[in-house]
């Protein structure tokens, strides 16, 4: 989550405090949280129009890729005068089995780092947009939808699966005749997600595929993007799947209920990689504040999801070498949160053509062979991953790419690459090539 710490004048008031001065926002207000673009941002979109990045404030009904995030989430230190609040970004539309409406996000966004032992409660108010952009001042005419459920995170050494969550979507406003009108886009239209027919006269914002990528069908390489809140549209690739690795939430900021390090299993790993630049430096797919973006297909005409960022590392647009550090970003699969909360995407019925034929990125395919050399690897990463993340380099264990486009390999990621550490790890095992990569711990984004 993106965090601001602010120090103002407080009074405390029967246990409360209040912020002397004028700040003041609602989601009819102005856009207060506009992205810089990077080498990985999208600046044209496929119909010729520059993609929109002002994704603070929207005017009701927000779309989905802007910033978001729980009411609560605010903190005042009174030794140090000092308020701290968090934000995220609201990631996509579901509906559930009664036909409900609800926004998807972090579980640490929503519920405010809810684990096994403590937790958010549900109805907490989730506000659009989220209290970064607005000063850290809470505003009750900017809740958009209510918590409605949450995966809690194991800190005490247990394997999660997601960091995700849902709000159920809550009238923002009542039309002349009383019709509840929602503060989030009925049609879970994300900003940015448009085709090259789509009009260049009007606020660029469009469906997804309503069918998930599969889970099974990912391969090292696939080109995605997403849409954030901090970073707005940025393009990445795959650089591993079904990993197991170690995520950091802090403490004593925001108002979070829970904190420590929580181990994470079978996530999918995305480093930035700017378009027509397939050999070229990385840079930042995401940053503090994308947490909750929904990660789809580099494909304008069919986005499908593959998940939502939930944590990276840091040193965003450093080189990606196994001796420089650089921005990798954690996702969880779409697949186990739809899943998990028995939801469906809102979206459109579409075919999926080939990835990023709109924007010049190249495909890949996946053979028959590769396939098997997945499987393979994925048999030595389900048995050796705890292992050999017990040693404190370690941060990540993933399958990716291997020396030929038939193999996988075990991709180790490591927060420090010493000759003495190196000669911990082997270089194949069972048979599987062992690919050394370089990755700072992950924290929550």
């Amino acid at each position: 989550m993106e965090v601001e710490r602010s120090t103002f004048i407080a009074i405390l008031v029967a246990g409360l405090f209040l912020i002397l001065g004028t700040l003041t926002a609602h989601a009819q207000s102005t856009p207060t949280a506009t992205p810089t673009p990077g080498a990985c941002s999208i600046t044209t979109l496929p119909n010729g129009a520059t993609s929109l990045c002002a994704t603070g404030a929207e005017p009701p009904p927000s779309y989905l890729g802007v910033s978001g995030g729980n009411y609560n989430s605010v903190a005042y230190a009174k030794k140090t005068a000092t308020i701290t609040c968090c934000t995220g970004t609201l990631g996509a539309l579901v509906n559930d089995t009664h036909g409900n409406q609800l926004v998807l996000s972090s579980s640490h966004v929503f519920a405010r780092n809810s684990s096994t032992r403590r937790s958010a409660a549900l109805n907490e108010p989730i506000v659009q947009p989220g209290l970064v952009d607005l000063g850290c001042w809470q505003d009750q005419s900017d809740i958009v939808a209510r918590l409605s459920n949450w995966s809690k995170i194991n800190f005490a050494g247990g394997a999660n699966q997601l960091d995700a969550a849902l709000a159920k979507i809550v009238p923002e406003e009542q039309t002349p005749n009383g019709t509840p009108t929602a503060g989030v886009d009925p049609d879970g239209k994300i900003l940015n997600m448009v085709d090259a027919s789509f009009p260049t006269d009007q606020i660029p914002a469009g469906q997804i595929s309503a069918t998930p990528f599969p889970f099974n069908s990912l391969y090292d390489g696939l080109p995605v993007m997403k849409m954030g809140r901090t970073t707005c549209l940025t393009s990445g690739k795959i650089d591993a799947f079904d990993a197991m690795g170690k995520v950091v939430y802090p403490g004593k900021v925001c108002n979070v209920v829970g904190a420590g390090t929580a181990f994470f299993n079978h996530q999918i790993l995305v480093i930035g990689q700017a378009i027509n630049n397939p050999s070229g430096s990385t840079c930042s797919f995401a940053e503090g504040g994308d947490a909750g973006a929904l990660v789809v297909t580099q494909d304008f005409s069919c986005p499908q999801a593959i998940g939502i960022v939930f944590a990276g590392t840091p040193a965003a647009g450093a080189p990606y070498a196994p001796d420089t550090a650089n921005t990798i970003v954690a996702v969880n699969p779409i697949g186990t949160i739809l899943s998990k909360f028995n939801v469906s995407l809102v979206g459109k019925a579409c075919v999926p053509t080939a990835f990023g034929s709109e924007i010049g990125t190249p495909t890949s395919g996946v053979s028959a062979a590769l396939h098997q050399s997945i499987e393979q690897v994925r048999s030595v990463k389900n048995r050796y991953a705890r292992r050999l993340l017990k040693m404190g380099a370690v941060t990540a264990v993933g399958i990716g790419a291997g020396d030929d486009p038939d193999h996988a390999a075990l991709n180790v990621y490591l927060s420090k690459d010493t000759p003495m550490i190196r000669a911990r790890i082997p270089q194949q095992i069972n048979g599987v090539t062992v690919h050394i990569r370089h990755a700072p711990k992950f924290r929550a984004l």
